[in-house]
């Protein structure tokens, strides 16, 4: 299931990045019309999603540790999405200080975070069990 609703995402980011990049400003937002996206990040987005289809179908073994890397991500993301979404901010906008986001945007950081720490636990745990047996 993971594997298929990642694939629809790197699918979508390589191929209509624009439209993904404006519904998440859109949703995420307060006043998208006054952040401008750095010149890089739609190439950026195509090239994430290349490089997800790439992990998630190259082999068995990268996917595991793409899983296992999402558990990284995520303990930054639960731990403090304050400071993981005010540094992903300037990456992709030239001015970062006019973007505001809504408040449930860090919540939502969180969460997701914690998505990715049980992907990454689970992952473990089959690797653990593979090994044990």
């Amino acid at each position: 299931m993971l594997r298929k609703i990642l694939t629809t995402i790197g699918i979508v980011e390589l191929l209509a990045p624009e439209a993904l990049i404006e519904t998440a400003e859109q949703v995420a937002l307060e006043d998208p019309d006054e952040c401008e996206l750095r010149s890089w990040v739609v190439t950026g987005a195509r090239v994430e999603g290349l490089a997800l289809l790439l992990l998630m179908w190259g082999s068995d073994a990268s996917y595991s540790r793409f899983k296992k890397f999402l558990g990284l991500i995520g303990i930054l993301a639960l731990s403090s999405p304050h400071v993981f979404v005010g540094c992903a901010t300037p990456l992709a906008y030239t001015d970062a200080s006019n973007c505001n986001w809504k408040p449930w945007v860090y919540e939502g950081t969180r969460l997701v975070g914690v998505l990715y720490v049980l992907i990454a636990l689970n992952e473990l745990r089959h690797d653990w069990l593979s090994d044990s047996n």
